[in-house]
């Protein structure tokens, strides 16, 4: 999944040549609150390949470039320390209302809420806070921000629990007139969705939170870097002989026209009918990516052939109706990560679905009364809350003989379930569903467009 929405053609420099340079300094003898409150500095560099020469000869600019590189952006992280004596959310408060902000979403008297608890599975230790994230506007619409985040978050969490971030404007419009609430809620949007694509899930009060402990930051790093080395390829499939080693400051290009191939049926109006929904949401519904959605996953992974092969002949037997609990014992004994995707591929997480209108009105199921869901716990049997199996959740749980089963009908009639403060979790809703038949997704954006 690229994150660019610009063409390789436009970057300024081959992004293999970025470099990110870490600072941090402290007094020898620390005052205030710096034991409990210390800053990282990020700066994102572009340097000169010091193994290619320009077309021309490089000059006095190039061997600067090969030294010391230009800044091309930077990055602004906070450790708040535990255990230190000092009240975290005063430090917090002293040093900025963004981080008073987020300290006072995730702390409750100086201890991590239980609302953070929940959501983080050890939740001991320091808490590390994604503060900006900015890039010169050459560099910008690449999908660089969320691999720049992930790679300083690998390197600075070590003994944090879990890192928080607050999506908001860093970079502004020529025009501030133009920054609307409307303008707001629409960058904040497209922010978070960054960040949820290297691990952070939507917490409360606007802050997102990312699980350190889980193996979902580690894999989408991977993704990110198998991005990173797509995009540089493209850019110096383009270049050819002639790259470029500067990253000037341009005025902003003007946006390239693209022709969006319109799918026939009006399907595209039927999937914005449902509100935050696209159509890029909608069709991962459906049993025919399973296949491909894992293949996909294969090109980043390291597992290993014969776990590959293992999970192929589970996703081959999948159909509609079979129980899937029964297919995941055939591969109990595969790498966990491996386990988690293969389950993924299979199902899709409650939360991309709006079931609102068959809550209203059951009769309107259809043919989806049938589709099978899975969660940890969907008839509350256990103490906490219902997540779903396989790679869609934070808390998500492995697929296997002790996930409850139930169908979608059963589900829709279960008040219990969707009462503010029952069994769902925030970030998957609880439960993921078995993939739809072709038959079952049209009824599904047909009730839904007919809902509008």
């Amino acid at each position: 999944m690229s994150l660019s929405r610009r063409p390789a053609s436009e970057l300024p420099g081959d992004p293999a040549n970025l470099q990110l340079i870490y600072t941090h300094g402290h007094p020898a003898i620390p005052y205030d609150y710096e034991d409990t409150l210390e800053h990282w500095g990020v700066s994102i560099r572009f340097f000169h390949d010091q193994n290619t020469e320009c077309a021309g000869g490089c000059t006095d600019a190039c061997e600067g470039l090969k030294d010391d590189g230009s800044e091309v952006g930077r990055l602004s992280l906070w450790r708040l320390r535990d255990y230190t004596g000092t009240d975290r959310w005063m430090v917090a408060d002293a040093e900025s209302a963004d981080l008073e902000s987020i300290a006072s979403t995730v702390l409750d008297h100086d201890e991590y809420s239980a609302a953070f608890e929940e959501a983080i599975e050890c939740p001991v230790g320091d808490l590390l806070i994604l503060d900006r994230v900015f890039l010169t506007k050459p560099w910008r619409g690449f999908g660089l921000g969320p691999v720049f985040a992930a790679e300083a978050i690998r390197r600075l969490s070590g003994g944090c629990c879990a890192v928080a971030a607050e999506p908001g404007m860093a970079e502004w419009p020529d025009n501030r007139d133009d920054v609307t609430d409307a303008y707001r809620a629409t960058a904040k949007k497209k922010i978070a969705a960054l960040w949820e694509s290297i691990g952070f899930h939507t917490f409360r009060n606007g802050v997102q939170l990312l699980d350190t402990s889980l193996q979902e930051s580690d894999d989408l790093l991977r993704q990110r870097r198998s991005d990173l080395t797509e995009l540089s390829a493209a850019y110096q499939a383009h270049a050819g002989d002639s790259p470029q080693t500067e990253a000037p400051e341009t005025a902003p290009r003007t946006p390239t026209t693209r022709t969006v191939p319109q799918p026939a049926s009006g399907s595209v109006k039927q999937a914005a009918a449902v509100p935050g929904l696209s159509l890029e949401h909608s069709e991962p519904l459906t049993a025919e990516t399973s296949l491909a959605k894992l293949k996909k996953a294969f090109d980043v992974s390291h597992w290993s052939p014969s776990d590959r092969a293992a999970a192929l002949r589970a996703v081959a037997q999948a159909t509609p109706t079979t129980d899937l609990r029964n297919l995941a014992t055939q591969i109990k004994d595969v790498h966990f990560g491996l386990r988690h995707t293969w389950a993924a591929a299979l199902t899709f997480p409650g939360r991309v679905v709006n079931l609102r209108p068959f809550r209203t009105d059951h009769s309107l199921l259809g043919p989806l009364a049938g589709v099978f869901v899975y969660g940890s716990n969907l008839n509350g049997h256990y103490q906490g809350r219902s997540h779903s199996p396989g790679g869609h959740c934070q808390h998500s749980r492995h697929l296997d003989e002790h996930t409850e089963r139930m169908t979608l009908a059963q589900l829709v009639a279960h008040e219990a379930f969707w009462e503010w403060n029952g069994l769902a979790c925030s970030f998957c809703r609880g439960w993921s569903g078995q993939r739809m038949t072709p038959a079952q997704h049209a009824h599904y954006l047909g009730v839904l467009s007919d809902a509008d």
